[in-house]
């Protein structure tokens, strides 16, 4: 990924970088003053968690991936459901990676009243199916979508994920992140 860092990502780098360097210095030129290796190392950390957190606070505020015409349809041969849709860039930089974070959740179970667990009906435990005891109401499946998106442009793209046979309806959540 050669377009992750912007404009924006290297000043504040140049930023940090050079008050990293002028407290230092002004550390060792300090004549009386005792543990000058921890004052230091904590110089090092301090800007170590900064660019951390300015790096995130930046790629928040610079790519702006958009989702538009989400559709899916199942393929019930395969057990899978396909998603298609498009991807915008809608910031002013160019998106070096752009995720798409599609969960479904079954619709049959209780999922919104903190029960996160498929419970197995009746039928199934007369057949003897144990498999079908405790199985999650929900599945998150995550895919690249595209790379290196610059600014304006539209890229279309489909994700086939594995849909659990034992939902009896599904919702789905469908988000997009930028790198």
């Amino acid at each position: 990924m050669t377009t992750y860092f912007t404009v924006w990502h290297y000043i504040f780098t140049i930023v940090i970088t050079l008050s990293l360097i002028t407290a230092t210095l002004l550390t060792l030129l300090q004549r009386n003053l005792r543990f000058k290796g921890s004052i230091i190392f904590v110089y090092f950390l301090s800007a170590a968690g900064l660019l951390f957190i300015a790096i995130l606070m930046i790629d928040n505020s610079t790519k702006h991936p958009t989702l538009m015409n989400i559709d899916h349809h199942r393929f019930l041969p395969k057990e899978k459901i396909i998603f298609t849709g498009r991807i915008r860039n809608s910031g002013d930089y160019t998106i070096g990676e752009v995720n798409v974070e599609i969960k479904l959740i079954n619709k049959d179970t209780g999922v919104r009243s903190k029960n996160p667990t498929y419970q197995s009906n009746a039928f199934a435990e007369l057949l003897g199916d144990k498999g079908l005891e405790k199985k999650p109401s929900f599945t998150i499946h995550t895919e690249v979508v595209a790379t290196n998106l610059k600014p304006g442009q539209i890229k279309k793209f489909w994700i086939a994920m594995p849909y659990p046979p034992y939902f009896k309806g599904h919702s789905e959540d469908v988000k997009v992140y930028g790198r």
